[in-house]
């Protein structure tokens, strides 16, 4: 572990372990499918314990979950016997448990986005891009002209993706 600390540090600045970690699973497994399940394992659990605790070190709470994962694992096919391979077939085309984290932490980063934002401006933003509708029906309720609503809207979004470089993550392509 000692000689992965500098990558580590790195990693866990950037947010991206899930490299390093299904590496390191994988090298103790030997088989992809069931090292891909722990580290979907370890995210689900960084995620529920971050809602109830903070994180000193989100490095070391994952290589150490992972240990335990994998130890746990090994003592399970032990005692069934050998590991079924598991088809290809079988693996599940749902999104993995770390980008179904990632997508909620975005949102959750958002939803405090909005709440900061100011009132007309959350106001024209949600109804023009959330609700869908026409700007000028909203310049119209709302006593504005046309060009405010749109400086409106691109100030929302300007406000949304600051919120989110912030925090290091992006707005998906095309919102």
């Amino acid at each position: 572990m000692t000689q992965h600390a500098p990558t580590l540090s790195r990693a866990s600045e950037h947010g991206d372990l899930r490299p390093l970690l299904q590496r390191f699973v994988e090298r103790r497994l030997g088989h992809r499918a069931d090292s891909e399940d722990i580290v979907q394992e370890i995210y689900v659990r960084l995620y529920d314990y971050r809602r109830t605790r903070s994180i000193g070190d989100v490095g070391a709470f994952c290589f150490t979950v992972a240990r335990n994962l994998i130890n746990d694992h090994l003592r399970r096919v032990r005692r069934v016997g050998v590991a079924e391979a598991v088809s290809e077939e079988l693996i599940c085309p749902a999104p993995r448990a770390d980008e179904i984290l990632a997508y909620r932490e975005r949102v959750d980063v958002l939803i405090r986005a909005l709440k900061a934002m100011p009132a007309l401006r959350r106001e024209v933003f949600t109804r023009r891009r959330l609700e869908e509708q026409p700007i000028a029906t909203i310049a119209a309720d709302l006593g504005m002209t046309n060009a405010a609503v749109e400086r409106h809207c691109g100030r929302a979004v300007a406000d949304l993706r600051h919120a989110l470089a912030r925090r290091g993550l992006a707005l998906d392509e095309g919102a």
